[in-house]
């Protein structure tokens, strides 16, 4: 009777095992896949953020909800006026499919030259190890106040909605 047990007792732990490699395994594939993310908008990259994105997403933030299409149209936008982006990842919160994502999104206005960071809060959702999902919530007050000089460039520091006032 001890030998049938010892036997179930591996094969549960070993069944566990094998579930949390699985776990880890995909919870890396989606870190990668923000890493890509970020990548994409920092060197302006139209193939690699297409090829992270579902045919289905949803792309949206403050003022904006768009398809695939209308988001890469976007990205195109964004890259003729905004230059030296980068991407601050603070934290990366994953729950099966679901995240959650903080960043700081920093660049320069090509045209003012005003360089501006916001910190950002997403939620998202990974389908068939794409982007379907991704909602970001950010004061869009923030930027203007840093162009005006009311808010500081805190750039690189650990995102929080506002940065401190002067």
């Amino acid at each position: 009777m001890n030998t049938l047990r010892i036997i179930t007792f591996f094969i549960v732990v070993s069944i566990i095992i094998v579930s949390c490699n699985k776990t880890e395994q995909k919870n890396n594939e989606i870190v990668e896949l923000v890493y890509k993310h970020a990548k994409a908008w920092e060197i302006g990259d139209y193939e690699l953020f297409n090829s992270i994105l579902h045919e289905d997403v949803v792309f949206a933030y403050p003022g904006r909800r768009m398809n695939k299409s209308e988001t890469l149209k976007d990205f195109i936008d964004y890259n003729k006026s905004f230059k030296d982006t980068k991407i601050y990842i603070n934290k990366i919160i994953i729950n099966g499919e679901d995240l959650a994502v903080e960043w700081q999104f920093a660049s320069t206005n090509i045209k003012t030259g005003n360089r501006t960071a916001v910190s950002d809060a997403i939620i998202g959702k990974i389908k068939d190890e794409k982007i379907i999902i991704w909602k970001e919530y950010l004061d869009g007050r923030v930027s203007r106040m840093q162009v005006s000089g009311e808010l500081p460039l805190e750039e690189g520091e650990e995102p929080f909605p506002w940065p401190r006032k002067k």
